[in-house]
C-alpha cells in the first residue's frame, strides 16, 4: 500500500505517436495521395534534394530508404529532447541537472503488409537519462514532464484494429495519455500538470505504460467514447514500463486495475473562430491505498474534463496554418485522503506566429493550481500554485529552442520552502 503523488504525463512523448499514427492513418484514407516512392528527387529530404533547413527530420530520408519503407508500410519515426533546468530561486536548493530523453517509435501498417484492414501495430522504446529536478524544487505538480527515473525499455507495443466503420479496438502496452486525459493545446508546455491533471492516482503512463484494453467508439467525426482497463499495478510501485504484457496477468496484483471513461465532442469553427473539444471523463482504480490518518482504503474514484480551443485564426483559409491563439481549461478531481494534489484546475493560453517572420514560433503562458490535501496526517499547508512563461524557437521544422521560466508558489505545500524560480531550457529533435 502506498500514498500517491500525481504527476501529469509527459506531453514531449506526444509527437512521436500522432506523427506516426496520423501519417499512417491518412495514407490509408486520401486516394488521391502520392506514393511516397514517387517522390522526386530532388524534393526528397536528402542530400542533393532539399536544403536541410527545410527537413521535417533531422535524419532526412536516409537516400530513398525511408520512403520506401513508409511505401511497404513501416513508418520510423522519433526524437531526442534535452532538458537544462536550473532552480535559481528559493525551493529546497539552487542548483541545476541535465535531463535527457531519447525516443523511437515504429508503426506497421498492416493493411499495407498483410492485408488487414485498418491495423496497426506499434513499438516506441526510449531511453531517459538525469535527475528529477523537482528533487531540488520539492513541488508537488512536477515542473517538467521530462523527468523520470532512468530507464530504457520497450514502453508501449500494440495492436489496433477497426471493428466497423465507427469503433476502435487496441490492446497492448498502452500509455493512458496517448487515449485519456489529454489537451491539444497545453502540448508545448513544459509543466506535467499541462498534459494531464495530477489528480489521477496511480495511472499507466510515462515513464510506465501498461498492459491495457481500449475501445473506443466514434459515431461521427465530432463525437467520442471511449474506455479503457489498465493493469493497476502502478499504484504499488510495480515498473510496468518495464514489463511486458504478462504483467496484466501477474498474480501478485492481477486483480488491480484501473478503469476509465471518457465522453468528448469537437467542433469545426468557422472564419477565425478555429475548432476546439470538450472532453469529460471518470476513473476507477481498484488498488488499496494508504490513508493519511493511518488506515487505508480499497478503490479509489476520480473526474477530469478538458477544453481546448483555437481562439483565432491568422489564416482562417487555410487549415493547416497553426497561426494564432489557442486555449485550454483543465480541472481534476481525486481523493484527497489518499492522494497529495486533491483537486486541480489550470488554464493555459498559446499564440503561434507571434512575430513577424516567425509563423512557428510560440509563446505560453499557463497557469496550474494544485489544491493539496487537508486530510489529517497529510501535513501540507497551503496549496501550489505554478505559473509558467515559455518562448519556443523553431530553428527548422526537426530543431526547436525553448526556454521556459515558472514561478511556483508555496511549492509542495512546504512550510520551510520559499516559493521557487525555476528555468528551463528545452530542446528538442525530430529523428
Amino acid at each position: 500500500m502506498m500514498h500517491v503523488v500525481g504527476r501529469g504525463s509527459r506531453s514531449v512523448m506526444a509527437f512521436a505517436l500522432c506523427s506516426a499514427v496520423s501519417s499512417v492513418l491518412s495514407a490509408q484514407q486520401d486516394e488521391g495521395a502520392a506514393d511516397p516512392g514517387e517522390t522526386v528527387a530532388t524534393e526528397r529530404e536528402w542530400i542533393g534534394g532539399m536544403p536541410f533547413t527545410q527537413w521535417s527530420r533531422l535524419t532526412g530520408d536516409w537516400s530513398g530508404r525511408r520512403s520506401e519503407l513508409e511505401a511497404a508500410g513501416i513508418e520510423v519515426a522519433g526524437g531526442v529532447t534535452w532538458d537544462w533546468c536550473a532552480a535559481w530561486h528559493g525551493g529546497a536548493r539552487n542548483r541545476d541537472s541535465l535531463d535527457a530523453l531519447l525516443d523511437v517509435n515504429v508503426a506497421f501498417d498492416l493493411e499495407r503488409i498483410l492485408g488487414l484492414p485498418r491495423t496497426l501495430v506499434w513499438v516506441d522504446v526510449y531511453s531517459v537519462q538525469g535527475r528529477d529536478p523537482s528533487d531540488d524544487v520539492g513541488d508537488a505538480q512536477g515542473f517538467t514532464n521530462l523527468q523520470a527515473p532512468d530507464t530504457d525499455e520497450v514502453a508501449e507495443a500494440w495492436i489496433e484494429t477497426w471493428l466497423c466503420d465507427s469503433c476502435r479496438l487496441k490492446f497492448g502496452k498502452v500509455d493512458w495519455n496517448s487515449e485519456f486525459a489529454f489537451t491539444e493545446e497545453g502540448g508545448e508546455f513544459v509543466n506535467s500538470s499541462a498534459a494531464i491533471t495530477p489528480t489521477i492516482v496511480g495511472y499507466p503512463t510515462y515513464p510506465d505504460p501498461a498492459t491495457a484494453v481500449v475501445v473506443a467508439w466514434q459515431p461521427d467525426e465530432l463525437w467520442h467514447v471511449g474506455a479503457g482497463v489498465f493493469d493497476g499495478a502502478g499504484a504499488y510501485g510495480v515498473r510496468t514500463g518495464r514489463h511486458g504484457l504478462s504483467g496484466f496477468f501477474d498474480a501478485e496484483h492481477g486483480d488491480d486495475c484501473i478503469s476509465v471513461l471518457e465522453i468528448g465532442r469537437g467542433w469545426t469553427g468557422g472564419g477565425t473562430w478555429g475548432s476546439g473539444r470538450l472532453a469529460v471523463g471518470a476513473w476507477y482504480h481498484s488498488a488499496r491505498f494508504d490513508r493519511f490518518d493511518g488506515g487505508s482504503e480499497r478503490g479509489v474514484v476520480g473526474g477530469y474534463a478538458v477544453l481546448d480551443q483555437r481562439l483565432w485564426r491568422e489564416n482562417p483559409d487555410d487549415a493547416e496554418d497553426r497561426q494564432g491563439f489557442g486555449a485550454m481549461v483543465y480541472v481534476g478531481l481525486g481523493d484527497g485522503d489518499v492522494a497529495d494534489i486533491a483537486q486541480h484546475a489550470e488554464f493555459g493560453i498559446t499564440w503561434t506566429g507571434a512575430l513577424p517572420q516567425r509563423d512557428f514560433d510560440v509563446i505560453g503562458l499557463l497557469v496550474t493550481h494544485a489544491v493539496l490535501s487537508d486530510a489529517d496526517g497529510a501535513g501540507f499547508v497551503g496549496d501550489e500554485t505554478a505559473i509558467e512563461l515559455l518562448y519556443k524557437v523553431q530553428l527548422t521544422p526537426a530543431i526547436s529552442v525553448k526556454p521556459d521560466l515558472q514561478y511556483i508558489v508555496n511549492p509542495g505545500g512546504d512550510p520551510s520552502l520559499e516559493d521557487a524560480l525555476v528555468a528551463t531550457l528545452r530542446v528538442e529533435i525530430v529523428l
